[in-house]
């Protein structure tokens, strides 16, 4: 059953279906991921509508007391607070999104530096507007060689990148801490692969692709890159995420929090 039931998930067939179908069919068997074939990420993998970015942007100006957004990290205004700074915290947003955070943080967080990072087509966006463009704190045309950050964050976006390691590798020397957030890992001593791709369902008719991480191999090359982990978790913040359809093999496959230090 479990290998019919991921073998229509991961066709055409299913991505074809309507999309109450599609919610039926999740209600009832709460899969979020099945294992592909593929080496590689779609190229047009993860697609934005530009809409309903525009449609975010205006909303968040109107709000005076913005609550709480959905955060990929539960504990990340504690973890800022306790750790080391100067004057200013440099806080570094990989695959930010939309501004939520931005203004949540700018709440909680005394003397935050923001830096948003996202889709070119975000960017662009972000920058024709005057309002936003005038936030000193809020920081959207910079190059990342420089500055230095206080914690660089993934949230929930390392594993769509199709350069992952290249991506890391700006970061090395450039940041006291990063954050990897509600990321996929397994552990297989068998399995000379670094990742294996992933097709995410639960968003349909959205379908995205991202990678699950062989967790010893990454480690190795944060390990390499001069970051050591400091701290490793469980990520919950999802209700009824599991990953109870793969195969016995990949061992201890779950969604992580990982935060690393960079060792000078």
């Amino acid at each position: 059953m479990k290998n019919l039931l991921n073998f229509f998930l991961k066709s055409k067939y299913y991505e074809r279906i309507h999309p109450f179908i599609a919610k039926k069919i999740f209600k009832i068997f709460k899969i979020f991921f099945v294992e592909t074939g593929l080496e590689v990420l779609p190229s047009n993998n993860y697609k934005l509508n530009e809409e309903d970015i525009v449609r975010e942007c205006e909303k968040l100006q109107t709000i005076k007391n913005h609550e709480k957004p959905y955060i990929t990290y539960t504990h990340l205004v504690d973890l800022i607070t306790v750790m080391p700074r100067n004057n200013l915290f440099n806080f570094f947003d990989y695959g930010a999104g939309n501004l939520n955070l931005y203004h949540y943080l700018n709440k909680k967080i005394k003397n935050l530096n923001y830096f948003f990072y996202d889709q070119e087509k975000i960017i662009k966006i972000l920058k024709n507007d005057k309002k936003i463009i005038s936030l000193n704190n809020l920081k959207i045309n910079f190059d990342i060689k420089d500055n230095k950050y206080d914690l660089v964050y993934f949230g929930s976006s390392l594993q769509y990148l199709q350069n992952y390691e290249r991506e890391i590798f700006k970061f090395k020397k450039k940041t006291r801490y990063l954050l990897i957030s509600q990321t996929p890992f397994f552990k297989n001593k068998n399995f000379d692969k670094k990742v294996i791709i992933l097709k995410q369902i639960n968003m349909h008719p959205d379908i995205n692709y991202l990678y699950a991480f062989n967790y010893d191999y990454f480690i190795n090359y944060m390990k390499n890159n001069n970051f050591k982990l400091v701290e490793k978790n469980f990520n919950r913040v999802t209700k009824f995420l599991n990953f109870k359809n793969f195969k016995d093999g990949f061992q201890n496959i779950d969604m992580y929090d990982l935060l690393f230090e960079c060792i000078e």
